[in-house]
């Protein structure tokens, strides 16, 4: 051998395994990624939000009246409306009530903070009264325009990626890919410090 001619480094020949901290970061990286297309394709399919509810009464002389009491001075004689919509969680939005009003011509109530449509599992229109209120009406939103009961529902939504996010992480698998997503995070920074 002449001096020039070294001997192959048999180590360079080697692969060296990569230390478990590595894998775990590298395995991280790819739950986030799937984590965030999860995201985005669920959200974007709850991202259509209710904005609005018009809710006419097709026979204006069959809607309920107050009832009437003996020795008590009647002021009132049409419906108090009161809409809430009740929540596949169980919870409800009350969207507040139209006291004394016909809706012969159609009433409408407007959602400050639109809610998903997924979220949405009926519309209940009540005549609220002071010691019970009676359900006229409960529909599914299944349709733009729903006929139920005499009356009519009438329902404006769009589409905003904000609702489909929101709706997405109050779900249960939304909350397991939002903590897989933590655990990510922190695999991905101990691998880093510890590699």
């Amino acid at each position: 051998m002449t001096a020039t001619q070294a001997e192959p480094n048999s180590d360079a020949a080697i692969p060296s395994n990569p230390s478990p901290w590595r894998i775990a970061g590298w395995g991280a990286v790819g739950v986030i990624v799937i984590s965030v297309s999860l995201c985005v394709i669920l959200a974007a399919i709850r991202s259509t939000g209710l904005t609005s509810i018009t809710v006419t009464a097709l026979d204006p002389a069959a809607e309920p009246r107050d009832h009437e009491l003996p020795f008590f001075k009647q002021k009132e004689a049409l419906p108090d409306y009161r809409l809430i919509l009740l929540l596949n969680r169980g919870d409800q939005v009350r969207l507040g009530s139209k006291p004394d009003t016909s809706a012969a011509d159609g009433l409408t109530w407007q959602l400050s903070d639109p809610v998903s449509l997924a979220d949405i599992t009926t519309v209940r229109l009540e005549d609220q009264d002071k010691l019970l209120s009676d359900t006229l009406a409960e529909v599914e939103v299944l349709d733009d325009v729903v006929v139920e009961q005499g009356y009519r529902f009438e329902f404006t939504s769009q589409r905003s990626l904000t609702v489909g996010i929101q709706s997405f992480f109050r779900t249960p698998i939304g909350q397991a890919i939002a903590a897989g997503f933590c655990i990510a995070v922190i695999l991905i920074v101990a691998s880093a410090i510890y590699a």
